[in-house]
């Protein structure tokens, strides 16, 4: 077999170069073109010129085939390599054959793509001069008892066992003990010919392996720095799949484009890139990235015209899977949502004009038992064949599965515009039918949702009543509020020109909206259609009905937010007077506005009273629902809040630490009430290096969950811009402030009380940094500004400010230089001392979420050792202020 120039395309990954067989080895292999009396000329490629990498893989396949071949009492071994097609299992499979050549006396290589190219090749054995010697009469089974009855160490291979079952597989396996064996497959469940310690799953290639077979395939000199970076870009696009990295290579190497240029390319033509085999260039793999998986879709469909009607009915039920998961997110894909939706109750519909998904949802999957529980027999079947083409993947979590990115974008790719407009719908009305509009499901459900609400409102705007009213509500719980505001504003006007503007459901969309804006830092639109739910409530459903009650509550929630905290006093009280009432003492509605009414005491500084709130509250929440509920947890947060405006400081921690733990374990590190509960904990401590670590995780996990303009978002940069100052780091520090301030000029309207209390920080932080080196120079007059001065943090609760009573009651003057120093550094900021001046008139409390941090200095004894006495009397009171700032997410 030595010296032969064959070039035979290997399965699975690129095959190139000559044979050059070891001398003292012989490697037979079968290729289905070349026929000879029926059967196939042995012949077996070298791995690709380009191989790179893969070095666990071809380690553990050493290991484990590398005992002493000469032990005569050496048994069979076996192991399976299984992944997705395109991820490289043959050409692994190729060098470990090379590398190991010295140690197997024969290679047999079968191709399994079927049982007919599994014939032919043993059928090509028998023509082998060492089987023609043994008299064999050229039929499979004869050459499989020829190579069963070898003495010596062969390794027999069946790459690509796709399509067989296990069971199939197992009839064309030689007889004897003696011998290695060597499958690769999509088909994970091959392990059941051999234990699952001896198969391995291959997976995506390392960046560095996927940048080097770019650049070599490429042609491209793999040492430049440059062409790493750009060859980083691409690898990451094409999520390390050796297969597709090839490709574009090949496209790339034929000058069709640069390396620089490939990714716009991709962008634009990504289904013709990865489809069609004029761009396979080089590779020796003879399908496409989408051919590969392409056959296995006209397998499945094959099997769907079955006459085995259980084998059709799988088939058909991978199919519909099949349509339906490229339109969600490629990853958490649960079967939660196909039993929410089989047993969701139906809404009806309020006005013919109104459509609802549910009426064009199709019920293939979503049959029930006669116990009404969903049947899941027909859908585990069709995630069973789709398993078995590796089309997608289990996770960690039972009944939780996954796609490739590259699978998931060839599903859609693949279809028709009509097929695109079927199935887009379908998979919106399966995600409507599976949500309630309540927090009755499990966070964690609600939160791997939302990232498939989000992918599949992308293909289609057609409008269904339920679909946009439920998503509304999703979005904005899970901090998308810009996504919930514009499906609302539909929802809102559908209804309006409908329905009319009085019709309960059309009030309930715009108290609905009304949170939203909210959520978004819009607290004067919020305000505006607060108060116009809850007069047109009253009129219709009376003061005392539960949905005028909670209008009530959402609106004290707004005024709260507008720093108007004796009307929202005077509204919570009203709304906790109404739950005692009609629900009693002990309901959790009740016990919830008891929560709120006591963080209203403490915006008006009266954290005794406060104090005795929080407790009752979280007390009756550990009696009623138990330790461990959200609502207890929330409630020893505000507790928490709480101790540390009274300067229980060890006592706040020790609480903060138990509901972070809490938290992280109920609802996970990136719900938003466990980074909340971060931001709280970071503001308890007094070690500043520890609170700078949590304040930093604060704001990358909003940045990344909210975006960079959410008002929590801002929040948390203002947070960490006082940690800076409290460390001695004022650029840092100043570079936060200003963006916070840019931030809250554009988003909050007018004088807004948080834009104010900004500017005012900012210019103390500038005139801090002015005179860092002298000691003792901060004016007593810096903290007069108003009859109230508000610092604020996260606070469990409801999004308010907290006014603490200032020691000197004079309004600000024009001596108070801090003011307006800002105004020489900063050009944005014009008329500072005017601006707060008006404020004061209008009667508007100066809350701020960026604290004043030369005070906190000073308390550390870092610089401003000298500061007056006023000052030093204050610091107490300041920290007082220091309070926390709850997500409100209740709607209408």
């Amino acid at each position: 077999m030595s010296g032969t120039n064959i070039f035979a395309g290997a399965h699975d990954f690129v095959v190139s170069g000559t044979i050059n067989a070891a001398r003292n080895i012989n490697i037979y292999n079968n290729f289905g073109e070349r026929a000879i009396s029926n059967a196939v000329i042995p012949l077996v490629p070298n791995p690709s010129t380009r191989f790179t990498g893969r070095t666990e893989f071809i380690a553990k396949l050493t290991e484990h085939f590398s005992a002493n071949p000469n032990d005569r009492f050496r048994k069979r071994r076996y192991f399976l390599l299984h992944g997705m097609g395109g991820i490289g299992k043959t050409q692994i499979c190729l060098k470990f054959i090379e590398e190991m050549s010295d140690h197997f006396s024969t290679v047999f290589w079968i191709d399994a793509s079927s049982a007919g190219t599994i014939v032919q090749g043993l059928k090509g054995l028998c023509l082998l001069p060492e089987a023609k010697s043994c008299m064999l009469d050229g039929s499979p089974e004869s050459a499989l008892h020829w190579v069963g009855s070898l003495k010596e160490n062969f390794a027999m291979v069946f790459d690509n066992a796709d399509v067989l079952s296990p069971a199939e597989l197992e009839a064309y396996l030689p007889p004897g003990r003696r011998g290695n064996i060597l499958i690769t497959s999509r088909n994970s469940t091959m392990q059941c010919l051999i234990s699952p310690e001896n198969s391995l799953e291959v997976t995506e290639m390392e960046e560095s392996e996927a940048v080097l077979l770019l650049l070599r395939a490429s042609c491209l000199n793999s040492s430049s720095m440059d062409l790493k970076a750009e060859a980083s870009k691409i690898v990451k696009e094409l999520f390390f799949l050796p297969l597709a990295i090839d490709q574009a290579g090949a496209f790339i190497a034929s000058g069709a484009t640069n390396i620089g240029d490939y990714l716009d390319k991709y962008l634009h033509h990504r289904e013709t890139l990865l489809s069609h085999s004029e761009f396979t260039g080089a590779s020796k793999y003879n399908k496409s990235v989408y051919g590969t998986w392409e056959l296995s879709y006209k397998e499945i469909q094959s099997r769907a015209g079955s006459d085995d009607f259980h084998k059709a009915r799988a088939a058909d039920s991978a199919l519909f899977l099949l349509a339906l998961f490229p339109f969600w997110h490629h990853e958490s894909i649960s079967e939660e949502i196909f039993s929410y939706a089989a047993t969701q109750e139906k809404e009806t519909i309020s006005h013919p004009d109104l459509p609802l998904a549910h009426s064009i949802l199709d019920y293939k999957l979503l049959s029930l038992n006669k116990d009404g529980t969903w049947d899941n027999f027909i859908f585990r079947e069709g995630v069973r064949v789709l398993l078995s083409f590796c089309l997608i993947k289990k996770t960690s979590s039972d009944n939780v599965h996954s796609m490739h990115p590259l699978v998931h974008a060839w599903g859609i790719d693949r279809m028709t515009v009509n097929e695109r407009q079927k199935w887009s719908l379908m998979a919106i009305a399966t995600l409507s039918d599976s949500l309630k509009n309540n927090e009755s499901q499990s966070y964690g459900f609600r939160r791997s949702l939302v990232t498939h609400v989000r992918k599949s409102i992308q293909y289609t705007n057609t409008y269904f009543d339920d679909t946009y009213g439920k998503f509304e509500w999703l979005l904005d719980e899970q901090g998308y509020s810009s996504e919930a505001e514009e499906m609302g504003i539909q929802v809102l006007d559908t209804r309006k020109k409908i329905l009319g503007e009085r019709h309960p459901d059309t009030v309930l969309a715009m108290g609905n909206i009304a949170c939203t804006y909210s959520n978004l830092g819009n607290h004067t639109k919020a305000e505006q259609l607060g108060i116009q739910v809850l007069e047109t409530r009253k009129t219709i459903l009376g003061e005392e009905h539960p949905n005028t009650i909670l209008a009530m509550g959402n609106l004290a929630s707004t005024y709260s937010h507008l720093g108007k905290h004796t009307e929202a006093e005077k509204l919570k009280i009203q709304v906790l007077e109404a739950m005692n009432k009609i629900l009693g003492e002990e309901h959790p509605k009740t016990i919830l506005s008891m929560g709120n009414l006591a963080h209203t005491y403490s915006d008006l500084g009266n954290h005794m009273k406060a104090e005795q709130l929080a407790i009752q509250v979280l007390d009756a929440s550990k009696k009623m629902l138990g330790g461990e509920h959200p609502k207890t947890i929330l409630a020893m947060g505000n507790l928490a809040s709480t101790y540390s405006h009274l300067g229980k400081y060890m006592e706040a921690e020790k609480l903060e630490i138990q509901v972070l733990e809490a938290r992280m374990k109920i609802l996970g590190e990136e719900h938003p009430d466990t980074i909340l509960t971060m931001g709280n904990l970071a503001s308890s401590y007094r070690k500043y290096t520890e609170a700078e670590k949590l304040n930093i995780q604060v704001l990358d996990a909003r940045k990344k969950i909210l975006g960079e303009e959410h008002p929590k978002t801002i929040l948390s940069r203002g947070n960490l811009a006082y940690t800076y100052s409290a460390l001695g780091k004022y650029r840092e520090a100043e570079k936060l402030e200003i963006q916070v301030l840019n931030a809250r000029n554009n988003i909050l309207e007018g004088e807004h009380p948080d834009t104010i209390s900004t500017m005012r920080s900012l210019a103390t932080m500038q005139k801090a940094m002015s005179q860092s080196m002298k000691v003792g120079y901060v004016d007593n007059q810096v903290f007069n500004t108003s009859q109230k001065v508000s610092v604020t943090q996260e606070v469990e609760g409801e999004n308010v400010y907290t006014g603490v009573p200032h020691s000197d009651n004079r309004v600000l003057g024009d001596s108070d230089s801090d003011a307006v120093c800002a105004t020489a550094h900063l050009p944005s900021i014009t008329n500072v001392h005017d601006r707060m001046i008006h404020s004061q008139k209008k009667g508007i409390c100066q809350p701020a979420s960026c604290f004043y941090p030369f005070l906190m200095l000073s308390f550390q004894g870092h610089l401003f050792s000298n500061i007056g006495n006023r000052i030093s009397n204050f610091k107490s009171q300041l920290l007082l202020g220091i309070h926390k700032k709850k997500d409100h997410t209740a709607h209408s």
